[in-house]
């Protein structure tokens, strides 16, 4: 904020628009800096406002501020004439310290200066200490130039009733998640910031499920399951990026809720394989997220069957201990207590199922009802503890978290008939699945699942209970055609947001390969997105979604966040 010899009254006769000269280094000139000065100096009375950007040697949290000030007053004569100042430091530079900066009184009084006979000039300002300490969020220049461009085609705000409509902003042809999601930089301590908001919003009790789709035309286009959901269905051709949007959409799960918060099950319709050709093989590479508790892929029949039957057994847990409340409601009561049923397992035939303990009678009949879940019942009159069952017993449940199941390639499953000899387990899983639909939006299950559009499963359960809709469209060959995952939402009002999908598997961007163009610009196009040639991956480096993933773990342990069990 520059100073001005008016004061905060040198702007009352400024009514606006504002406008903020930015000033990177020396200007050069004489002329050139006089100018600056003066600007400086009377520019608020007319709302303009300089900010002085000047570099000097690193500095730590140790340096003395002065003498930083005044090696930046020398690299920058009109960094002086500024009001206030702030200095950066650290390794990265996000470390800020902003200071008033003021001149100082006399040192000695005046009789002081007439026994030394010093001039009588005034001091040099100098900033006032300790100052406001602040961490600066350092975002990437792809977010830049993306807000930049935001802001290029508003207008100056004239009367209420002749305000511009509000213009959106051309999509870009590809985008990067992280991006999207504001962790260019992916740290624990920004996902742990993230957890600790949603742990504090009272409007997410149970859980955040929050899912980031990519770039909008007014921003980061974001579905609430809870609110908006509670299912979504992503439908488009083969290629059009259905497998790179769910990964997308599981990686911004994991970045919004703590993974004791939110759990994650991933099936695959298509034997764990991709069919839109990106890194990996389908949802597998999203298996080193902690959230994710379970991976499942259809060519195994057996785990199919057990997973059809753990699903299942995890809805009737969920619809006894909630009873008539909702998810939401029974959180209300029920968080402080911690008391939350142990997850229900698949039993095989003769062994019986988990009990709960009662409360009346003796702590020893408690003691025994409570262990009367890990006792085998033999024909003798003997009692046998299976193995493992000490260790079990000392486990405390978790509590109970929103579980999302992202399903690819939906039609791959409903496809054979209920029974076909090549999947014969194929319709326990979708009965499951339909389950999910019909009673998880109350039971704190969301189900996610991409398919081809058409086919059988436009009659099935989890499609026709949808909310939320994506369509994408069919891919594109082509300089200038978007990237895999330009597509549309329609929420459940009706309304319609278009959107280029955020991609996570994606390489760290390598600037250092990029070739410059030179185009004409006309003024008329300020706004446009610029044309440059595209970032060429290097391919040796780890992805986004590697690199969030390590983030999510280290934060995970971190906050001593509890495993969820696996469904299998």
């Amino acid at each position: 904020q520059p100073s001005s010899p008016a004061g905060p009254a040198g702007e009352e006769g400024c009514t606006g628009p504002y406008t903020v000269v930015v000033v990177d280094g020396d200007p050069g000139g004489t002329s050139v800096r006089a100018a600056v000065t003066r600007l400086a100096q009377e520019g608020p009375r007319a709302g303009i406002h300089v900010v002085c950007l000047a570099e000097t040697a690193p500095a730590s949290a140790a340096s003395p501020v002065p003498d930083t000030y005044e090696a930046a007053c020398a690299v920058s004569p009109v960094f002086r004439e500024c009001g206030a100042v702030a200095l950066l430091s650290g390794d990265v530079a996000t470390a800020l310290r902003l200071m008033r900066v003021a001149a100082p009184p006399p040192a000695g009084g005046p009789r002081a200066k007439a026994a030394c006979r010093l001039p009588a000039g005034p001091p040099l300002p100098t900033p006032v200490t300790p100052g406001t300490l602040a961490a600066v969020d350092a975002v990437s220049f792809a977010w830049a130039e993306r807000f930049a461009r935001a802001l290029a085609p508003l207008r100056p705000d004239g009367s209420a009733g002749n305000r511009p409509a509000r213009v959106p902003v051309p999509l870009p042809p590809s985008a990067r998640l992280l991006d999207e999601l504001g962790l260019a930089r992916a740290t624990p301590a920004s996902l742990q910031a993230r957890w600790a908001d949603a742990a504090d919003d009272t409007t997410a009790l149970g859980g955040r499920a929050w899912a980031v789709l990519g770039a909008g035309p007014r921003g980061p286009v974001c579905v609430d399951l809870v609110a908006d959901g509670p299912h979504l269905l992503i439908e488009g051709p083969a290629g059009s990026g259905r497998t790179e949007l769910l990964r997308s959409v599981v990686a911004s799960l994991a970045a919004a809720e703590r993974p004791d918060r939110l759990a994650v099950v991933l099936v695959e319709g298509r034997d764990g394989i991709g069919t839109d050709g990106g890194p990996g093989d389908g949802l597998r590479v999203c298996t080193d997220v902690p959230h994710v508790t379970t991976h499942l892929a259809a060519n195994d029949p057996v785990r199919m069957r057990e997973f059809a039957q753990s699903l299942s057994a995890e809805l009737k847990r969920r619809a006894e201990l909630l009873g008539r409340s909702d998810f939401a409601e029974w959180h209300t009561r029920h968080t402080a207590s911690g008391r939350v049923v142990a997850r229900r397992t698949a039993a095989s035939p003769g062994v019986p199922g988990p009990r709960r303990a009662g409360t009346g009678g003796t702590a020893g009949a408690a003691s025994a009802s409570a262990g009367a879940a890990d006792l085998d019942s033999p024909p003798s009159s003997t009692l046998r503890l299976r193995p493992g069952a000490a260790r079990r017993q000392a486990e405390v449940a978790p509590p109970l978290p929103r579980l999302v199941v992202v399903v690819d390639d939906l039609d791959a499953l409903v496809s054979p008939a209920l029974g076909a000899p090549g999947r014969p387990s194929a319709g326990s899983v979708i009965r499951a699945l339909e389950a999910v639909a019909r009673e998880g939006g109350r039971l704190g299950v969301h189900l996610v699942a991409a398919t081809a559009p058409g086919g059988r499963t436009a009659q099935s359960e989890p499609v026709r209970r949808a909310t939320l809709r994506i369509a994408l469209d069919a891919p594109a060959s082509g300089p200038d055609e978007p990237a895999p995952g330009r597509g549309r939402l329609t929420w459940p009002d009706g309304r319609v947001t278009a959107f280029q999908g955020g991609r996570v598997t994606g390489r760290i961007p390598r600037t250092a390969t990029q070739r410059p163009t030179v185009i004409p610009l006309d003024w008329q196009r300020m706004g446009d997105p610029p044309a440059r040639r595209s970032v060429r991956e290097l391919g040796n480096g780890p992805t986004d979604l590697a690199l969030l993933a390590s983030a999510l773990e280290r934060a995970a342990r971190e906050v001593s966040a509890a495993r969820i069990p696996s469904l299998l």
